[in-house]
């Protein structure tokens, strides 16, 4: 069914306590902090928190520390389950047109990893549309 934040019939729900697919368009401390007020202690098992971020955006010292700042900020919000597929959707597109060239390709779904040329098409797309974030 839909919800009333707009995610249509059909659609997949959020893979886990971040927000629904392209839903966290303010970035991604704006998403630890609403992760931050689910106050997560009082779940036995923590809760899942999957997102993307591009690799272009991960290769100087600068950008590192910021990504180290940013994970040491989730934890001070006593968040839990933090995932992170590197990877860039162009990457995951190639991938789709051409997996003999991916065969080692994992991704993070929620809570297992997954050869992406082997979950098929409907969950390569769910991955594919998650939020795409940057360090800079």
């Amino acid at each position: 069914m839909a919800t009333p934040d707009g995610r249509r019939a059909g659609e997949h729900l959020s893979n886990g306590v971040g927000p629904h697919q392209g839903r966290d368009i303010k970035g991604p401390t704006a998403t630890i902090k609403s992760i931050g007020k689910l106050n997560l202690t009082l779940v036995p098992s923590g809760g899942s928190f999957t997102w993307t971020i591009n690799p272009a955006t991960m290769k100087t010292d600068e950008q590192l520390e910021k990504f180290v700042a940013l994970m040491r900020a989730y934890n001070e919000l006593e968040g839990s389950a933090w995932q992170t597929n590197c990877i860039s959707v162009e990457k995951l597109r190639d991938a789709q047109k051409n997996p003999q060239n991916y065969s080692n390709l994992l991704v993070r779904i929620t809570g297992y990893n997954a050869y992406f040329t082997t979950i098929g098409k409907a969950l390569q797309e769910e991955v594919i549309a998650r939020t795409e974030h940057s360090i800079s």
